[in-house]
């Protein structure tokens, strides 16, 4: 696996061992990233990673210009795989890992927010998409304009709206789906 584009293109970053982890496959995080940079939304902003495995999503994001990820999951391998990554892709001043369960550990990321952009890959099929969707929607972590990007199953069906929140476009990569959604004016 390599990042996809910007300063740190084609360096190379490991995933955690075992089958617990499913990483982003370079194409759709390639397609992630073109859809975002026409729009001219990823330069300067803080982006949230959840369930970051890898990290390979926020370590994109910070590749092409973002000015902080903070990479969160609730395994401690999957932290300590992602501090390496960011270590190896020279990132170390921009980056913050949190081990936490998602959804209840949004609470504790008010310290870090207002964040411009959100990652959400959770494990397909468990319905964690739809529940950390709600909670984004009711938090105050996320500015007027944000956007989330939700790697999904292809057969789940993710609403339209969540409070606030209203999704932009939808795409189908195989088995593999990517909704992206933005925080509206309240």
């Amino acid at each position: 696996m390599r990042i996809t584009g910007g300063v740190a293109r084609g360096r190379q970053i490991r995933a955690p061992r075992g089958s617990r982890v499913r990483p982003t496959a370079d194409k759709v995080r390639g397609a992630i990233f073109n859809i975002l940079a026409a729009r001219g939304e990823i330069e300067g902003l803080r982006v949230l990673d959840l369930f970051a495995g890898s990290g390979a999503l926020g370590l994109d994001a910070l590749s092409r210009g973002a000015a902080q990820a903070i990479f969160v999951d609730r395994s401690r391998e999957s932290c300590r795989v992602t501090w390496q990554n960011v270590e190896r892709s020279g990132f170390t001043d921009r980056a913050k890992i949190r081990c936490l369960p998602l959804p209840e550990g949004l609470r504790r990321l008010s310290d870090l927010a207002p964040f411009g952009g959100v990652f959400i890959d959770p494990p397909y099929r468990r319905g964690l998409s739809q529940t950390v969707m709600d909670s984004l929607a009711a938090s105050d972590l996320l500015l007027v304009g944000a956007w989330m990007v939700v790697e999904h199953a292809a057969e789940e069906e993710l609403a339209e709206r969540y409070v606030g929140l209203c999704r932009r476009d939808s795409r189908r990569y195989g088995s593999t789906a990517i909704s992206l959604y933005t925080k509206e004016e309240p």
